[in-house]
């Protein structure tokens, strides 16, 4: 594994320094864009497989929803607005946490069980990583989409944008409320992920909070602070 890292480490990187950012302003269409044809499709292969081996058919498609509907507007609204390649990246990568979740489960998570047990956790960690990942990998394309798209000025991107992360982390929770409230109890449990912790949508909003800042002051250090 470590030869195949070095045999492919020089194109990977200067595959990697050809990537779209922030502040460069040309943008490929979906349909001249490879990077994203191809990250759009590693995503459905894998999303495919997680169908296929997933163990809750009810939760997969509750948990799924969003995705469904997040995907066909990204693409069909990319004539007003196309994302970098760093931002389609950061999505997917997210979506991909996700959809690994969904596969078991958050409460069922098995890399979130290793975790458990090899650290002798409360609880399996898995929803914890996910709402982390979200303001981790979300904040990029969010900053992206306020910069580019609203013209916000760089003085106040991060806050806006750790603000309008803080928003969505919240809203997610509030549909997570609403399964809760029309499914039966099992069906809510295995949805929510609490398990049995009365603040665990709170935490889910401040880790999703704190990820979005950490990683979107890197951000901002690296494209306007230190230049490209």
């Amino acid at each position: 594994m470590l030869s195949l890292f070095f045999i492919f480490k020089k194109p990977l990187f200067s595959w990697l320094k050809k990537m779209t950012t922030i502040t460069e302003t040309y943008r490929k269409p979906l349909s001249s864009n490879r990077f994203a044809q191809l990250t759009l499709s590693i995503f459905l292969l894998f999303w495919l497989y997680c169908y296929v081996n997933n163990t809750d058919e009810l939760n997969w498609w509750i948990e799924n929803l969003l995705v469904l509907i997040f995907i066909p507007v990204l693409v069909f609204t990319q004539k007003h607005f196309k994302f970098s390649d760093w931002s389609i990246l950061s999505i997917f990568l997210f979506l991909a946490l996700h959809t690994f979740g969904a596969k078991n489960a958050y409460t069922y998570n098995t890399f979130g069980e290793w975790l458990q047990n090899t650290y002798h956790l409360a609880r399996n960690p898995y929803d914890r990583i996910v709402h982390t990942g979200f303001g981790v990998f979300m904040i990029y394309p969010v900053m992206d989409l306020l910069y580019n798209k609203y013209k916000v000025p760089m003085r106040w991107l991060l806050l806006l944008s750790c603000s309008f992360i803080l928003c969505l982390a919240t809203i997610f929770e509030l549909i997570e409320w609403t399964v809760a409230e029309f499914t039966d109890s099992e069906t809510g449990e295995t949805y929510v992920a609490t398990q049995g912790d009365i603040w665990d949508a709170h935490k889910d909003i401040v880790l999703a909070w704190i990820g979005a800042g950490v990683t979107g002051y890197f951000f901002k250090k690296r494209h306007f602070d230190y230049g490209e």
